[in-house]
């Protein structure tokens, strides 16, 4: 099967987004079922993302030409299916065509605390993904709950879609995590962790307003935000600061800005729990990073969290906060062998979450798309 997955953004590539290239990518092209696969970079991607893999990229104002140069590198590769990993639709003269679906914000709650502008973002991002999805001969959800949602809402006939989680690298033996320099100052104290985009989507108010609600008197371990906001949410971010302000508990929330992979490993190796406050997710990257290092974990209960996290993390409601300081006592209050067996049952949970699962059953879906494609002669072409 020859393959072309072609990465079309309207920018730059998110770190969560690279770390799956990086990740599925050579295991496709290790896959002895890849004849050839070329990857599709957008000019603004750095150099060297997916090393040995052979990569093209289009012109800078390509989209304004409907991606006349992207199209005619298309012919050029002359591929039995192509791959677009951003919900995006490009129209490939016939060419079997996969999407996958793995942002939620967009779908489900488009404004909820954005700005206009980025609320509007959001539309146009959902409209787009809906165009594509309907046109593509198969989507891939990156969760059942994004399938649900693809075949409840968006009316998509359920055998279209194949459900391909992501997978995670259980924490390189050897490596020294790095205390990051935004924490020196408070030395071992206990703390609370959370982490990924500042965004309105987050649910960071939950955490923080939390931190003001101790249950039965005990205060809570102060709260570790990791992350930088996108461009369009820096007063999201202005607004958390001064929540927290409002409710006297500043001097306990730590924002470190983006960490290193070093650095999340020691937060995630030295926090009390990891805290989940997401309002819409498709698949959590970032929770299952914090599962495979053994963190204890209090996370909102919607959909996908339990499908993730399943018995390994506790639960409260989203919106809660009060529920969610309860939560997290209930946790801190645990007996070291509960506190023990959690973090064992984390651990095993993520290792049920491979990469090498994710490029074979990516693969699967791929070859299903490929073999409606006909000959010139009528034959199905298979694998």
């Amino acid at each position: 099967m020859n393959l072309a997955i072609v990465n079309l953004t309207a920018g730059g590539l998110s770190g969560g987004y690279v770390k799956y290239l990086r990740n599925v990518v050579p295991r496709l092209a290790a896959d002895p079922r890849i004849h050839r696969l070329e990857v599709g970079l957008p000019p603004q991607a750095p150099a060297g993302l997916v090393p040995g893999v052979p990569t093209f990229t289009w012109p800078l104002d390509d989209a304004r030409r409907a991606y006349r140069g992207l199209k005619a590198g298309l012919a050029r590769l002359d591929p039995d299916v192509l791959f677009i990993p951003t919900a995006r639709w490009l129209d490939a003269s016939g060419v079997p065509t996969v999407v996958m679906v793995r942002n939620m914000e967009p779908l489900t709650v488009p404004f909820a605390g954005n700005t206009v502008l980025e609320g509007v973002k959001n539309l146009a991002r959902a409209r787009a993904a809906r165009v594509a999805c309907r046109r593509a001969t198969r989507v891939l959800a990156v969760s059942e709950h994004v399938r649900d949602f693809l075949a409840l809402r968006w009316n998509l006939a359920p055998g279209k879609i194949g459900v391909v989680y992501h997978g995670v690298e259980p924490p390189a033996e050897g490596a020294a995590p790095v205390s990051p320099a935004a924490l020196a100052a408070s030395g071992s104290a206990p703390f609370l962790f959370t982490a990924g985009s500042i965004r309105p989507a987050r649910g960071l108010d939950d955490a923080i307003r939390a931190l003001a609600l101790p249950p039965d008197g005990h205060p809570l371990p102060r709260l570790v935000i990791a992350g930088r906001p996108d461009p369009g949410t820096r007063r999201y971010q202005r607004r958390m600061t001064g929540l927290a302000g409002s409710l006297g508990v500043s001097g306990r929330v730590v924002w470190t800005g983006q960490l290193t992979e070093p650095e999340m490993a020691w937060c995630f190796r030295h926090c009390e729990a990891f805290v989940m406050t997401s309002r819409a997710e498709a698949c959590p990257n970032v929770a299952l990073e914090a599962m495979s290092h053994g963190c204890r974990v209090v996370s909102t209960g919607q959909p996908p969290m339990p499908e993730f996290f399943g018995a390994a993390a506790r639960y409260y409601r989203g919106g809660d906060a009060r529920d969610l300081a309860r939560a997290v006592r209930e946790l801190l209050d645990e007996r070291p062998e509960a506190s023990r067996d959690r973090r064992e049952a984390a651990r095993a949970r993520a290792a049920g979450f491979r990469w090498a699962d994710t490029a074979a059953r990516t693969i699967d879906e791929l070859a299903r798309a490929a073999a409606s494609r006909r000959d010139g002669k009528g034959a199905a072409w298979t694998t």
